[in-house]
């Protein structure tokens, strides 16, 4: 009997310990999974980058290109993002106001190498709250564009930042980092900073104002 009873309790030990092992070996395979696949997505723009979303350090979009209008440097987007700021780049124009572009596709080195600066020039607090680690940032992706005022100094003051404000979202893109929602998306409010969802999506967040996260949970997930 006694026999019996240790073989049992034996067996039940083995068995939680494998059942223990399958449950590790799942999540560090999900874990895996979810920092290496994200961009696989059946709709590129509808891409999910953040702090809790990572892409491979050498993830580079395919199909960049760069913009002509409304840019003073050499930058770059993915080609649909790039025809639609053109798009409402030439409509802004029409409509008196001087955009540009500070920054759009980032690769991951220039991203690290752009943490490292500002974390030497303003501290931890400072980077964890504006600027994204290497691998985590949407310019990565080639979806997202800092702008400027090249009338304001300051964009959120500018005429330029109240038309994009009212107009981004006819043009597919939202206001990625919205004042008010720094506990969703995990960063400070950035005026200056679009990504591009298509219009579909940009109307939906625009009219329910919402965060790009509360938009992939409830669509997209």
């Amino acid at each position: 009997m006694k026999k019996k009873r240790k073989i049992k309790r034996k067996f039940k030990i083995v068995l939680v310990i494998l059942i223990t092992i399958l449950i590790i070996f799942s999540i560090n395979k999900n874990k895996e999974n979810h920092n290496t696949n994200i961009e696989k997505v059946n709709d590129y723009k509808y891409i999910l980058v953040n702090k809790k979303n990572k892409l491979r350090s050498d993830f580079k979009p395919d199909n960049l290109i760069e913009v002509k209008e409304c840019s003073l440097g050499n930058f770059y987007l993915e080609e649909e993002t790039a025809n639609a700021y053109e798009k409402m780049c030439l409509d802004s124009i029409n409509e008196g106001l001087n955009i540009s572009i500070t920054s759009a596709y980032r690769s991951y080195n220039e991203q690290k190498e752009l943490y490292n600066t500002y974390l030497k020039l303003y501290g931890e607090s400072y980077v964890d709250k504006y600027v994204a680690v290497a691998g985590h940032s949407e310019h990565q992706t080639g979806l997202a564009i800092d702008l400027e005022s090249l009338e304001c100094d300051i964009f959120r003051n500018s005429k330029e930042y109240l038309w994009i404000k009212e107009n981004a979202h006819n043009y597919g893109f939202i206001i990625r980092y919205q004042k008010g929602k720094e506990k969703i998306t995990g960063y400070g409010s950035e005026e200056w900073h679009i990504r591009y969802v298509g219009n579909k999506a940009a109307k939906y967040i625009y009219e329910n104002n919402i965060t790009y996260e509360e938009y992939y949970d409830l669509f997209i997930k």
